[in-house]
């Protein structure tokens, strides 16, 4: 008996369906579970491509282009996959949880596959209410792209995560900026040492430095005993300063000190300390235009933006975002009309994974029979620009500035809104007058907040 034959024994009375392939995508074999669960006759010749309802050799590239392979090399990965589908049943629409990984056997040098088919039905509650392991439908694709661009940022980013170089990962509010860190440190050498991250944004500048570099007592009033500092706490692993750009041009001075020798002072003492630290930064801001103007420390950008990372808002993945969805779907047992597919599918995201989430935890809440029909989708939130910059600059806002913008407005941002006035709102026309494309445009307006 070949161990080929053996393997097939073994899979042929599992309850599970399972199939060996061959990277021809031919199916050597396929158990009585698998003919059962997804309805073909027993003498159906199969391949992957015509499973009975499921093109299975689509789903499986994808799954191997979202794991990092070339798209010529996809079909014949050596690498474990595994992925979440919907198989459209003549009665039923099954989600299915799908492993495969390669087969090797000591008498049969093909490139064999066997691939679990995992059936994930559930029973919905008459009263909807979100899942009791409290998942929020969302997968992974925050790091593992369907989309071509955000491939090649993500492939770069898995490059720099084995370096020990610093790393500025650019990108819009709810892109996943924080999940990208720290699975940029658990791919490093640094995995098992501590990641510490602080928001630079949520703590008042008279406060940041303390959190930062650690204080001794009697150092500022409230200073009752010594504290260490983050950059102390993540030494021999890596800290993380969220929203960099949020940072006094005072405090990026020490800062400066800190990522170039990882030697710093705590507040009130003299004493230099040393630390062996990775530092990783985010902004939802565009740094570059700040260093222009002035308002961030280009020497402090250089140093923290060794490689950048920009990853592409929402808006700019529609295969992400549709893979997210049929991931919902089967976590949840839920299937979502088309016609609300579609409209999931043409909203901007102007909070991009972030407002996903809040979308799928009220989308539950509207199934009905296992089927969400209609659900009022947030409407993006339009912000003032000229409101905003009086209110943070203490200014009354009782004068008209006519279509110029504020004084202190960006000059790109002065010349967007000026295009905008000149087409009359029209965003395909503005586009074309400032040779761009849509999306960089809607972009540019999002990260001006012209919309």
């Amino acid at each position: 008996m070949t161990t080929t034959e053996l393997a097939e024994i073994c899979i042929r009375h599992s309850r599970d369906p399972h199939l060996i392939s061959d990277t021809q995508g031919r199916v050597l074999f396929a158990n009585p579970a698998l003919h059962q669960t997804l309805q073909i006759p027993p003498e159906t010749h199969l391949t992957l491509a015509r499973l009975g309802p499921l093109n299975l050799a689509e789903h499986l590239r994808e799954a191997a282009i979202a794991a990092g392979e070339d798209d010529a090399d996809a079909g014949n990965t050596r690498h474990a996959l595994h992925f979440s589908l919907m198989a459209e049943l003549e009665d039923e629409t099954l989600p299915l949880e799908v492993i495969s990984q390669p087969l090797r056997l000591k008498d049969d040098d093909r490139g064999l596959r066997l691939i679990t088919l995992q059936p994930q039905r559930r029973r919905i509650a008459a009263v909807e209410t979100i899942s009791e392991d409290g998942r929020d439908g969302l997968d992974d694709s925050h790091f593992h792209s369907h989309d071509a661009p955000c491939r090649t940022t993500l492939q770069f980013a898995r490059r720099v995560a084995t370096s020990e170089v610093r790393v500025m990962l650019l990108g819009e509010s709810g892109t996943g900026k924080t999940r990208l860190a720290r699975a940029i440190h658990q791919s490093s050498r640094r995995a098992s040492a501590p990641f510490v991250e602080i928001n630079c944004a949520a703590i008042p500048e008279e406060l940041l430095e303390s959190e930062l570099f650690g204080h001794t007592r009697g150092a500022f009033s409230g200073a009752v005993s010594d504290r260490v500092g983050r950059f102390e706490s993540a030494d021999g692993g890596t800290l993380f300063l969220d929203e960099i750009g949020e940072m006094s041009q005072r405090l990026q001075a020490k800062l400066l000190r800190a990522v170039q020798d990882g030697a710093f002072e705590r507040v009130g003492e003299n004493t230099t300390r040393q630390v062996d630290v990775r530092v990783l930064a985010a902004s939802n801001q565009d740094l570059r235009s700040r260093v222009e103007a002035g308002e961030f420390r280009a020497d402090l950008f250089y140093r923290l933006a060794v490689a950048t990372v920009e990853i592409p808002p929402l808006r700019e993945r529609p295969r992400d975002l549709s893979a997210t969805l049929q991931s919902y779907e089967v976590r949840h047992g839920i299937r979502i009309a088309p016609h609300l597919k579609q409209r999931l599918q043409d909203h901007p995201w102007p909070g991009n994974f972030r407002e996903l989430e809040n979308v799928f935890e009220c989308l539950t809440l509207h199934a009905r029979n296992g089927q969400v029909d209609d659900f009022p989708l947030p409407q993006p939130i339009r912000v003032d620009t000229e409101a905003a910059d009086h209110i943070q600059s203490g200014e009354p806002n009782g004068h008209d500035s006519g279509t110029n913008g504020s004084p202190g407005e960006h000059p790109e941002a002065r010349r967007l809104r000026q295009a905008l006035i000149e087409n009359a709102g029209n965003r395909s026309q503005t586009a074309r007058a400032l040779g761009m494309d849509r999306t960089t445009l809607w972009r540019k307006l999002h990260r001006f907040q012209l919309v």
